[in-house]
């Protein structure tokens, strides 16, 4: 908020004190504050109770009035977040409860991701419902950039069209991209072949999507592990989370907030180098982890197909194949020293493998264990754990979407005024 001069105050006979504008301003801007504060408290409130919370529960849990919680709740309905749903018997005596909740399809933001091999885009309203999504496959590498944004940009605008209502507030879109991602936009993406991309450019091809967020896709892919529901911080606290799809990445989270570092560019574990004297990397290095247990590097390790995916090298390992079970042996070693040397700087025990890797099966996440174990200095005290996420989620495509979404939740004074 601009601040205001102070007032003048005539001297000379007559004159009177007035109080200066700036004190003015202050307490306007302090009561806006206090009143955005409680707005997004209540909205939390109301978005983790999966459509259970009343009225007497906000203002029981916030230990506000009951006026004022239904005063803030009303605001928040006249704006079109939240909606009432059907009264229930809250087991006390008197009249029904009513409960809120967001409302179906009310707010919506669209996560999009470039993915080595698929575009998609995402639209997910406040309650964390996919309201639908188009994608399309193909092979990105060394891709031309304007015609895959390009296309991307089609696809969300065609996802856009088809399941968000006129009646909805659209807040924008996030973009989750492979590489050095920062708010100046993108560095370097090794696999797509895409470098030097400053945001103005990139947000220009998504003009008529809307505001565009740019971020790495493992940290979208780790800030929806972390927030499963939009808004709300119910998933693990702090962790490590690795994206395996075609490369290999990092989502680092610390109390539910991503750690990304100066620029944005943290969690590039996928280049931490593992043989100084391995195969060059897309990234121009040598021996860098993806050249291991990045998804080709795992099919050639096999012997198998260049487009073997991982869960082929395990079968082919369970069939009996020693150059298969030899490259899972060595990719979980690989991923367990250089996870252990991230938790030795962040001080985060516990780790997340995302699906492409976890395919591998459990000898690989034994070897991951066993080397952290080994690498990890505080492992005897407090051993680090490992868990893994199944199936095809598409993480940073919901991640993207959530972030845009927690805006709102931030500050809903400034949509519920616009509406």
């Amino acid at each position: 908020m601009q601040e205001l001069p102070p007032a003048h105050t005539p001297r000379g006979h007559g004159a009177r004190l007035r109080a200066p504008a700036r004190r003015s301003a202050q307490l306007g801007a302090s009561a806006r504050h206090l009143r955005a504060r409680n707005l997004s408290l209540v909205l939390q409130i109301c978005l983790s109770g999966q459509g259970l919370v009343s009225r007497a529960d906000i203002a029981s849990r916030t230990h506000m009035t009951r006026a004022t919680a239904s005063r803030l709740v009303d605001e928040l309905l006249d704006s079109g977040i939240l909606t009432e749903l059907a009264p229930h018997e809250g087991g006390t005596r008197g009249r029904p409860a009513t409960p809120v909740a967001a409302r179906p399809g009310g707010v919506v933001a669209i996560g999009m991701q470039v993915n080595i091999s698929y575009i998609a885009a995402r639209v997910i309203d406040l309650s964390g419902a996919v309201l639908g999504e188009l994608s399309r496959e193909g092979d990105f590498r060394g891709s031309d950039w304007r015609a895959v944004t390009g296309e991307l940009a089609e696809l969300a605008l065609a996802a856009r069209d088809a399941f968000v209502t006129r009646r909805a507030h659209y807040l924008g879109a996030a973009l989750g991209l492979p590489g050095l991602v920062s708010p100046a936009g993108l560095a370097l993406a090794p696999n797509l072949g895409w470098r030097e991309l400053g945001s103005e450019e990139l947000c220009e091809v998504f003009a008529d999507v809307g505001p565009i967020t740019l971020a790495n896709e493992a940290d979208l892919a780790a800030y929806a592990v972390a927030h499963p529901v939009p808004g709300v911080p119910q998933g693990p606290e702090s962790f490590i989370y690795v994206s395996s799809e075609v490369g290999i990445g990092a989502g680092i989270v610390l109390n539910h907030q991503l750690l990304t570092g100066v620029h944005g560019w943290s969690g590039e574990i996928g280049h931490v180098c593992v043989d100084p004297k391995g195969p060059p990397c897309t990234c121009g290095a040598n021996g860098c982890l993806e050249t291991l247990i990045g998804q080709r590097a795992l099919a050639a390790g096999a012997q198998l197909d260049p487009d073997a995916q991982p869960s082929d090298v395990a079968a082919a390992a369970r069939a009996g194949s020693r150059p298969a079970a030899q490259i899972i042996r060595a990719a979980g070693v690989a991923l367990g020293s250089v996870i252990g040397a991230v938790i030795n700087t962040v001080d985060i025990p516990e780790v997340i493998i995302g699906d492409k890797l976890a395919q591998l099966g459990e000898g690989f996440l034994d070897q991951v264990r066993a080397e952290m174990m080994r690498r990890v200095l505080q492992a005897r005290s407090e051993p680090p754990r490992v868990g893994v996420l199944t199936g095809n989620q598409r993480l940073t495509l919901t991640g993207g979407a959530h972030l845009v979404l927690q805006r709102l939740v931030d500050d809903p004074i400034t949509w519920s005024s616009r509406a």
